[in-house]
């Protein structure tokens, strides 16, 4: 079995998949059943139904995000890789690491990103899908407030601990786990069905933006998995990748935490905002610039791990 794992690329997806489903509900029902110990079972109850009026409620949900990640974005991966990983040592690019120039310039193409990446929030949230949709888009704003409200409250924290806490669930593991499973599993996958590299990562980057179904951001989540993908092509290694998605949430995370620490009023989707339509150009061409001197550091013998 481990061998045809290893030969067949769809046995891989389908091995992915099953753990995923088990990892998922194993681990979903460990974080419920602990959930339910502390805080009781009508607490829990109430929490995954959508309510967040307490501080009991968001520390259920985080526990339960916390599981959901490890089961449905780290276990299964690093299950494949675990099985990968004798015959391919660099299977994913674990082991090869990004230079020093090339973190660098993962970073600078955050930072320059900045400006055109809120201009182009703003440009998708203010997007209509017309008076015939209308019942659609009432729906998708729906489901984006629902989202977005969650996301303010597991950011309320004013604590060192709470701080640490949120950056664990809102940055480094979705960093590792969705670019273990997009990045890793599913480029690597794509790029066995299609010899074109950059349909891969288009693919890729619909199904990342998609899966976290907030209607009136996919754009730019869509642009954040494109430069994701060239990263971890261009470099080789999932490691630059990582770097780039646990920076770009990090952000967010000391963005809330500093606002609600020293009690601001300043809203934190205002953050890098910019009016200045010269400054959003400018952004866009400077991250095009970086993004091409990446490019420049792939080494032609290097591909996908």
């Amino acid at each position: 079995m481990i061998d045809k794992i290893k030969e067949n690329t769809y046995m891989q997806l389908v091995f992915v998949g099953v753990i995923l489903m088990l990892a998922t509900i194993i681990l979903s029902g460990v974080a419920f059943g602990i959930s339910a110990m502390i805080w009781g079972m009508d607490t829990t109850q109430n929490a995954l139904a959508g309510m967040t009026d307490t501080a009991t409620h968001i520390n259920i949900l985080k526990i339960i995000q916390f599981a959901n990640q490890l089961g449905m974005f780290i276990v299964p991966p690093l299950a494949l890789w675990f099985i990968m990983r004798k015959d391919n040592p660099n299977f994913f690019g674990l082991e090869h690491k990004p230079s020093m120039k090339q973190l660098l310039l993962v970073l600078a193409i955050f930072m320059a990103s900045i400006p055109f990446l809120q201009w182009i929030i703003m440009a998708n949230e203010s997007m209509s899908l017309g008076e015939s949709l209308r019942g659609v888009e009432e729906w998708m704003r729906d489901m984006q407030d629902k989202n977005d409200l969650i996301t303010t409250k597991f950011l309320q924290g004013t604590t060192i601990t709470s701080l640490l806490i949120n950056l664990t669930i809102m940055a480094i593991m979705p960093a590792i786990g969705e670019e273990l499973f997009f990045r890793g599993v599913l480029m690597n996958w794509f790029g066995k069905a299609f010899s074109n590299i950059h349909v891969n990562i288009i693919i890729t980057s619909v199904i990342f933006s998609a899966i976290h179904m907030q209607f009136f951001g996919f754009i730019p989540r869509f642009l954040l998995g494109m430069a994701l993908g060239y990263t971890y092509y261009w470099t080789a290694s999932l490691w630059a990748p990582i770097l780039l998605h646990f920076v770009n949430n990090a952000i967010t995370v000391f963005v809330y935490f500093r606002i609600n620490s020293q009690g601001l009023d300043i809203d934190p989707q205002d953050v890098g905002t910019s009016d200045s339509t010269i400054l959003v150009i400018i952004s866009a061409v400077a991250v095009g610039g970086f993004m091409y001197l990446l490019r420049k550091t792939k080494k032609k013998e290097k591909g996908l791990g």
